[in-house]
């Protein structure tokens, strides 16, 4: 087993974490400008004294830590520990705005900064929280860490790190600075592109900025209690996929789609993605032939509930929990499988389903040749490395072994394995959606058990178990 040779070095990881704490305690400046516009001032007061606080914080740990580039190690930990100390953070005016207990807002706040859409807020809450959530998600969608990387950080070999345990190495421009730059106009564009889709399918101005924020995060939150079921017609629902799908999408594709609109459709994980989907949606609409529905109501629905399973982005048309078993089981699996990787997506990310199709069809294929046949594993013209497939298949028994044990535990609580699987594949596929279970009357151990699957799923548990790792902060005495 390989060892970490030295452990991180924590007043670095500090520092670095200062500079995200200024880009954490910016982004409440929205969330505080809204509440003055709706004359909420004592919760503008608590945004600005939290956000103040914050980055005064940040600041002075950045400017007065000793300076040192980023070794991977500290990269991975800053990157799981940005999550839960955003959310954090968030929960504290969320507490604030609608009497939550802490524990509630922490966990309204972790599937905010997740782009989960799980929620257990009592149905009365303000604009000013239903905006703040939605902001959170949209924040979390891109990436705390993109927005620092764009705004504030210094190019250097530290950036490239985060770059790296945020991102991926793959860089689009020739710096991280840069591909850090494009990524986020990218985001913009199709956020207001998903926000004009739904003015013009007749959402209000507040409720179309709050859904295109959730939307294209693939987040799932909604300014109504019963979600987009709340609003008449097909041209919401269908904006909403559009939004969804949009935010799916690998974003490196959309850089380049400017000099070949095409070029989507060529994307591999883009057609496996439609391909899933239409399948998704074609078994779904067969499950939910008996419920009563008309035909065409319920290719619709299975359309669109298959689409925001995939996605990940958790909206619904519909009460989830009065589905039969057989739709719940297709939703279960799509909401495995998420949406593609650089994307907004949850989930186990359909480039990982490519390469392990590939590598069964790889095992087959090597029957029928020599041994001492050299093959080599590619998607598309991209060669996998040993390396990567050791990290494919650790990840995937991680990821599998987390859905077993939570779902278990569920179950212990008397809920159905059915049910238990549904709720606990929406919070480690950062989903959200919901057969009725989460709520504020969850039991305790249970909401902590959907917080921790949040976490994991949106940090990829590799990162975040590197935390929990000892060797990771103290150095192995021989002995």
């Amino acid at each position: 087993m390989y060892e970490l040779i030295s452990p991180v070095n924590f007043r670095l990881v500090l520092k670095y974490l200062g500079l995200l704490l200024v880009g954490i305690g910016a982004v409440t400046v929205v969330p505080f400008t809204i509440a003055f516009f709706f004359i909420e001032n004592t919760i503008a007061m608590v945004y600005g004294l939290v956000g103040s606080l914050i980055i005064g914080t940040g600041y002075a740990l950045y400017r007065f830590l000793p300076e040192g580039e980023l070794q991977w190690k500290e990269a991975m930990v800053i990157s799981a520990l940005v999550f839960p100390v955003a959310a954090l953070i968030s929960s504290i005016p969320f507490s604030f705005s609608t009497g939550m207990s802490f524990i509630d807002a922490y966990f309204e706040a972790v599937s905010g900064v997740t782009t989960t859409g799980l929620s257990v807020a009592p149905p009365a809450v303000g604009p000013v929280f239903l905006f703040a959530r939605s902001w959170l998600q949209w924040i979390g969608g891109i990436g705390i860490l993109i927005i620092v990387l764009s705004l504030l950080a210094p190019a250097g070999i530290s950036a490239s790190r985060l770059f790296g345990a945020a991102v991926g190495e793959r860089k689009i421009r020739p710096t991280v600075i840069a591909t850090s730059a494009i990524l986020f106009e990218v985001y913009l564009v199709i956020t207001i592109v998903a926000f004009a889709l739904l003015l013009i399918g007749g959402m209000g101005p507040f409720d179309a900025i709050c859904h295109a924020f959730s939307a294209v995060s693939t987040g799932g939150f909604s300014t109504r209690p019963d979600s987009i079921a709340a609003f008449s017609g097909w041209l919401i629902p269908a904006a909403i996929t559009i939004g969804c799908v949009l935010g799916s999408v690998n974003f490196e594709v959309f850089t380049r789609m400017a000099r070949n609109p095409l070029l989507l459709f060529r994307s591999i994980q883009f057609r496996w993605f439609l391909a899933i989907a239409l399948l998704g949606s074609g078994i779904l609409a067969f499950t939910l032939l008996g419920t009563g529905d008309s035909p065409g109501g319920v290719i619709q629905e299975g359309v669109f509930q298959a689409f925001s399973a995939l996605t990940t982005a958790g909206f619904s048309t519909t009460d989830i929990g009065s589905y039969p078993d057989s739709s719940k089981a297709v939703m279960s699996v799509l909401m495995w499988i998420g949406g593609s990787m650089g994307s907004t997506a949850g989930g186990v990310k359909i480039l990982r389903i490519i390469a392990l199709v590939s590598i069964v069809h790889l095992v087959f294929v090597r029957f029928f040749l020599p041994r001492e046949t050299v093959t080599s594993l590619k998607i598309g013209e991209t060669t996998v490395t040993e390396d990567q497939v050791f990290h494919l298949i650790t990840f995937l028994f991680l990821y599998f072994i987390v859905l077993v044990v939570s779902a278990i535990s569920f179950m212990l609580y008397g809920y159905t394995l059915v049910d238990s699987l549904f709720e606990t594949s929406s919070a480690l596929g950062t989903v959200g959606l919901s057969v009725g279970i989460t709520g504020q009357a969850l039991a305790l151990p249970l909401k902590a058990i959907l917080i921790v699957d949040m976490l994991l799923g949106r940090i990829e548990i590799i990162p975040l178990a590197l935390l929990l790792f000892p060797r990771t902060w103290v150095k192995r005495t021989k002995g």
